[in-house]
Formats: structure tokens, sequence, C-alpha cells
């Protein structure tokens, strides 16, 4: 089991984004967090790069860390459609229209 690369947020906060919904500031954060938390955990633990041997079974501390791991993907996958599914929502309001019948 390989770590895929994270992915690339879907929604850019801005200032304005996070005046509608402070609570992806938090989230982003988070996600953040546990980006460094996998990072370390790859660090201390190298066999979790490759795949299991098929026929030694792991310790657990590497069975732990693998399903840490995953569960890490799982959110950031979560977060990634969250953030797609508000991005219309977000949006900034379309600008008045000036036209004036005559």
């Amino acid at each position: 089991m390989t770590r895929s690369p994270r992915s690339t947020r879907a929604v850019a906060l801005s200032p304005d984004r996070l005046a509608r919904a402070p609570h992806l500031a938090v989230l982003d954060v988070v996600d953040h967090a546990l980006g460094v938390a996998a990072w370390a955990v790859y660090a201390e633990l190298p066999a979790l790069r490759g795949d299991p041997h098929p026929w030694h079974p792991e310790p657990p501390e590497h069975v732990a860390a693998r399903r840490l791991l995953r569960e890490i993907r799982t959110f950031t996958r979560a977060l990634d459609r969250y953030h797609r599914t508000l991005a219309p929502l977000l949006e900034p309001p379309p600008p008045p229209h000036d036209d004036i019948d005559f």
C-alpha cells in the first residue's frame, strides 16, 4: 500500500469564503495536521511505504498505523467532497444588474 499524494483543494479558501463559512478554516487546519501526522507515521515506520509481506504477519503497531493512515485518507476525501459541494453556495452574489429601461 503506497501513499497517494494529497489532493489539491477543490475550492481555494479566501477571506470572502471564510466569512460565509468560517468552519472551513478549522477543517483545513485539521486536514493539514492529519497530513503532517501521516508523514510522521511514515517517517517512524518506513515499512508502511510498501505492501505488507504476504506470508509474514505484521507487528500490531504496523497494522494499527495502516488503519490510521486509511482513516486519514478517508477524511481527506470526505473533506474534498464537502468543499466541492459547498463551492456553488460560497460563490459571491452576482453584481446587481444596472440596466435601465427607457
